[in-house]
């Protein structure tokens, strides 16, 4: 089992790397617009979008970096889970962006959004190992 929670551990270090990187280069990234978006609202335009998507990044390979090196895994995972949390924001924000038919007909943002429930659950598996090695 330990293997396994590693390979989870590692493949969404990866994933958080390359999704991250993506959005350090303008266009590249698929979710750039509705990112830029979703952040407008929450903080209330107080901050430049161009600037917004980068913190973004920077968030995202952090955590990418977090996992991949296994250092701090606890706390790199509890910041993963608010930043997945996070995510579905724009289900509720810009609905028009996540549904053909809401509140059950997803466009392809929307599907991308609730494929995060999957990282959700590999982060609260590797976030469980963590507090079981504490306790031997």
């Amino acid at each position: 089992m330990q293997n396994t929670i590693k390979l989870m551990r590692l493949s969404l270090g990866i994933i958080f790397v390359w999704y991250g990187m993506l959005k350090f280069f303008p266009t590249l990234s698929p979710a750039e617009d509705l990112a830029i978006k979703t952040i407008d609202i929450i903080f209330f335009n107080l901050i430049d979008g161009s600037l917004s998507i980068k913190l973004l990044a920077m968030l995202e390979v952090a955590i990418g970096i977090g996992f991949l090196s296994g250092f701090y895994t606890k706390i790199v995972t509890i910041i993963f889970l608010g930043h997945m949390v996070c995510t579905f924001a724009p289900l509720f924000l810009l609905p028009e962006f996540s549904f053909t038919q809401a509140p059950y007909a997803f466009t392809l943002v929307g599907q991308y959004i609730v494929k995060n429930i999957v990282f959700i659950l590999v982060g609260i598996i590797i976030y469980q190992n963590e507090l079981t090695k504490e306790i031997r």
